[in-house]
């Protein structure tokens, strides 16, 4: 879009002006019809524009009104450009354009070869963190790798003690069903109670005896009101697990039927203390024979 003499000016000026800023140029030659004229022009980038995009503003100027005059009195006469004091013949402006244009082409060969030359340490530096990136993908996947390793290895023991699990609840299942089993063919009535004084586990004959019912379970044996006449359980009851001595005591129901009552500690498999057990055998039969 540009006149003769213009290309390689502006292209050098333009490379200029976005690695340095605004630029300027002054009294450069351009080709016209009629010859040979001298122009400025300048760069300037224009800033805060929307959207993020670098715009610049290139602005030509006419230099002197110098033009270049055509010979009329002999044809062989070359023309001249008419500078002050001094006339520039068409063969020296000539020289002059040619000289302009190839400094003009040597400085934007330079800028091309300093272009180059950034582009090359910039491509450098990139494989250079590339190169880094994948050894420290290199160096992530060997991790996951042995993450991986080690959460099979964690899958595998957990399988293991999920089997391991399973097979204590079957044997839990089977310890509570033969308890169960146990406590509903003694005809003896029992009642397990814990350190806190709630309900365990009991026997039908207890049920009877004591006045309980299933949902008694987890409740204190001091809020169920037996149907014998019993002492201070409560008292007995810690006196038991404070002393780990059996309490006996001799009780009479509503119905006039004596039982022995018997308080025992309850101990674990390890030995250890978790409350009393509770047995009522019944005497009423023994003490008629006597």
């Amino acid at each position: 879009m540009v006149k003769t003499g213009l290309h390689l000016e502006l292209r050098t000026a333009f490379q200029k002006a976005k690695r340095d800023g605004a630029v300027r140029k002054d009294g450069v030659l351009v080709q016209e019809d009629s010859g040979l004229k001298t122009v400025n022009f300048e760069i300037s980038p224009i800033n805060n524009i929307p959207g993020g995009e670098r715009y610049y503003l290139v602005v030509f100027e006419e230099a002197n009104r110098s033009i270049i005059e055509e010979p009329k009195k002999s044809k062989t006469q070359a023309p001249a450009l008419k500078t002050g004091k001094r006339e520039m013949s068409q063969l020296e402006l000539e020289n002059k354009r040619l000289k302009e244009e190839l400094d003009a082409s040597r400085e934007y060969l330079q800028s091309i070869i300093e272009e180059q030359r950034t582009t090359n340490e910039e491509l450098r530096s990139a494989n250079e963190e590339i190169q880094s990136s994948n050894e420290e993908l290199q160096s992530i996947n060997e991790e996951l790798e042995t993450a991986k390793e080690e959460l099979q290895s964690t899958n595998e023991e957990l399988t293991t003690v999920n089997e391991e699990l399973q097979n204590r609840n079957e044997e839990l299942s089977k310890v509570n069903s033969d308890l169960s089993n146990l406590l509903s063919s003694v005809n003896i009535p029992i009642i397990m109670l814990g350190n806190d004084f709630r309900i365990r586990r009991f026997t039908p004959m207890a049920e009877k005896v004591m006045n309980l019912i299933p949902s008694d379970v987890g409740r204190p044996i001091t809020d169920v009101k037996p149907n014998v006449k019993t002492p201070d359980l409560r008292k007995a009851i810690q006196r038991t697990i404070d002393s780990l001595e059996i309490q006996e005591f001799r009780v009479e129901d509503h119905e006039g039927r004596w039982y022995s009552m018997r308080i025992r500690p309850y101990r674990t498999l390890d030995n250890k203390i978790d409350g009393v057990v509770i047995v009522l055998l019944d005497i009423d039969t023994r003490r008629a024979k006597a």
